[in-house]
């Protein structure tokens, strides 16, 4: 019986892995070679998962091009697109996007008057003729200047907004399907107690987010959930890196009641 129930788990991460998968925009490969990267040191705070897959730390967070990542892995998409850089540039002229078909117009108007469906991620509006000419404009001659230098600015607030984020003792959770969800320390530690346990014994995302909200985490919504299940083998390690935690609280604790009782 218990055999059955893990080959049916697998087969259910499968079907999902394979309707769920989804990739952050893609850093051009000119921004890379035009703004290169800025890295922070190793840290062990906090806890951070990647379309719910879990990061081991130590974490490292760093900014590649136009974009967020942890430990060499994408963790954003681009905070500031690569054609507002070009856009900076002396001479620079918008490249002009294919005209839309009246249907598609239509669509889009038709669309435009209801707000219950969530917004596509930009990685898929963005078509990929914008996409391949965006990518391939050179590096070459880019000259940084104010306004480039304010926008780079911006990105490397934001790498550093996600460190502190995890230095503070946050779990952060960040994916391509939805926004960025950050659960403060408190939480965190009552999300800890139960989030692995739930995991493994959940059949699906729904059941997983399902389990959660009767626990009062409401805001763990079912495409986190989904992307957890599909990494659900990571479940052991979020358990030792809960051991690990309770130790360092459990030695902090015994540290600070040493010193008040010294006083």
């Amino acid at each position: 019986m218990g055999k059955m129930r893990t080959l049916f788990l697998a087969l259910i991460a499968l079907i999902v892995a394979a309707q769920g998968a989804q990739s952050f925009e893609k850093v051009p490969d000119p921004a890379m070679t035009a703004l290169k990267g800025t890295r922070g040191k190793p840290f062990t705070a906090g806890i951070v998962f990647c379309n719910g897959a879990y990061v081991k730390p130590p974490y490292r967070i760093i900014r590649y091009g136009t974009a967020i990542f942890v430990n060499d892995q994408q963790l954003t998409d681009q905070i500031v697109p690569w054609k507002s850089f070009l856009a900076t540039q002396d001479g620079y002229v918008a490249p002009v996007a294919p005209a839309k078909t009246a249907t598609a117009a239509a669509k889009k108007n038709v669309d435009d008057l209801f707000d219950d469906e969530p917004a596509k991620p930009a990685s898929e509006e963005k078509s990929a003729a914008a996409a391949s000419e965006e990518a391939a404009a050179p590096a070459a001659g880019f000259s940084s200047n104010a306004k480039s230098d304010a926008l780079l600015k911006k990105i490397n607030a934001a790498r550093l907004e996600i460190q502190r984020k995890l230095k503070d003792g946050n779990i952060c959770f960040y994916g391509a399907r939805y926004g960025r969800v950050i659960v403060e320390p408190r939480i965190a530690s009552a999300l800890l107690d139960v989030l692995p346990e739930s995991i493994s014994d959940a059949v699906d995302g729904a059941a997983l987010a399902a389990t959660l909200r009767a626990k009062g985490f409401v805001f763990m919504h079912r495409e986190l959930c989904d992307d957890l299940i599909e990494h659900r083998r990571d479940y052991p390690q979020i358990i030792e890196r809960r051991r690990v935690l309770r130790e360092e609280a459990s030695l902090q604790k015994m540290f600070q009641n040493a010193r008040g009782g010294g006083r």
